[in-house]
């Protein structure tokens, strides 16, 4: 049962934070499944303002809280902390709910806006592997019917808006275990925010993706690496003690109790094969012996141009003003192309501290921190 002490502390920390907008539909090719974004509660009640119930299930989406390494490219709920990219976007594709796109198709998005700053105008950007990308690297995307508002800001509030988001003409899904899922993430500028959300679309015109390792041109420099040990450094005594505490058998009543309360629905599971694999070149094991499988599909930026401040939607949110994919290496102004393809996933390589999955019912061991 939750405590008054959890509730005065869990109503505080939540009154930082006043203005949200949250994702509740994602339709792309017509007769085809919606997508929902990442972590929106379908029983919370939309008829409202309040902290609590109506703002639990808003996103924010931060740069400064990704290159902390705090959260991933999708940002945080207030209610569950950082939203796993990669979790959230197989617990859809289980559920069959993740929308069909092709390159060009458009995707009516539905976001309600809370209160005045959950307003737009609101910019979507793309990441094509799904999960690989951190603060910098998507592919800005073009959004028509923005939401009314100016700076995030409006005299609207529980109120539903239409936008349309177009898929890019060279779209190439490469994402999720099915090879073939993009992530769509939409925010605003709203000082307090930005408020907005991430969804899983599926790209219906292409043969899945399957890499084998050596494809993968995942990297850091050494300037990359070395920040995020030290970040990671710092953060882990209080990691660990916030882990304890959720191992706890409180802990895991109050996880209980708010997920009874919010009607939080069950996860739709599904079986996954285990594949054997064979001896290849380079001496990297190659999934069925296919040792080509996916070759030359894991280069993630495929618009090296993204960031020139062309996803400026209504003039006032601007996604990536500074971002670089650089995925083919290009030189851009002063040579800074190939410093972002190496360094253009380095925000999402580190830990994540803030969303942790305990194991009920284990027998949890006292931790030292370093």
């Amino acid at each position: 049962m939750l405590s008054f002490k959890d509730i005065i502390i869990g109503a505080s920390m939540l009154a930082v934070v006043r203005g949200h907008a949250a994702i509740i539909n994602a339709q792309g090719d017509a007769g085809g499944p919606a997508s929902v974004g990442f972590k929106v509660d379908p029983n919370l009640a939309r008829n409202c303002t309040t902290i609590n119930p109506c703002q639990q299930d808003a996103t924010l989406i931060r740069d400064a809280e990704i290159k902390a390494n705090t959260v991933n490219e999708c940002g945080r709920t207030e209610i569950s902390g950082n939203i796993d990219v990669g979790e959230n976007t197989e617990n859809a594709l289980a559920a069959g709910a993740v929308t069909q796109v092709k390159p060009g198709s458009k995707i009516t998005v539905t976001i309600h806006q809370v209160n005045a700053d959950g307003a737009g105008p609101f910019a979507c950007d793309l990441d094509p592997t799904g999960n690989s990308l951190g603060a910098t690297g998507q592919t800005p995307l073009e959004v028509t019917n923005n939401v009314p508002g100016t700076n995030g800001f409006s005299q609207a509030k529980a109120q539903q808006f239409n936008i349309t988001v177009t898929m890019p003409n060279d779209l190439k899904c490469t994402g999720a275990s099915t090879g073939n899922v993009c992530t769509v993430r939409c925010r605003n500028n709203a000082v307090a925010g930005p408020f907005g959300g991430c969804f899983a679309v599926q790209q219906s015109d292409v043969t899945p993706t399957a890499n084998p390792p050596q494809n993968i041109k995942t990297a850091q420099d050494l300037d990359g690496v070395l920040a995020k040990q030290q970040q990671n450094a710092a953060d882990l005594p209080a990691a660990i003690k916030a882990n304890q505490i959720d191992g706890t058998k409180e802990g895991q009543a109050n996880i209980a109790a708010a997920n009874k309360l919010l009607g939080v629905p069950e996860v739709v599971t599904k079986e996954f094969p285990a594949t054997n694999t064979g001896p290849s070149v380079d001496g990297t094991a190659g999934a069925g012996g296919n040792a080509n499988a996916g070759t030359g599909n894991a280069n993630t930026g495929n618009t090296g141009n993204a960031g020139n401040n062309n996803a400026n939607t209504g003039g006032n949110a601007n996604t990536g003003g500074n971002a670089n994919t650089g995925g083919n290496g290009r030189q851009r102004g002063k040579g800074r192309g190939k410093r972002a393809a190496r360094q253009k996933r380095e925000e999402n390589s580190g830990l994540r501290w803030a969303k942790r999955y305990v194991v009920p019912g284990a027998d949890f061991q006292p931790e030292v921190a370093p």
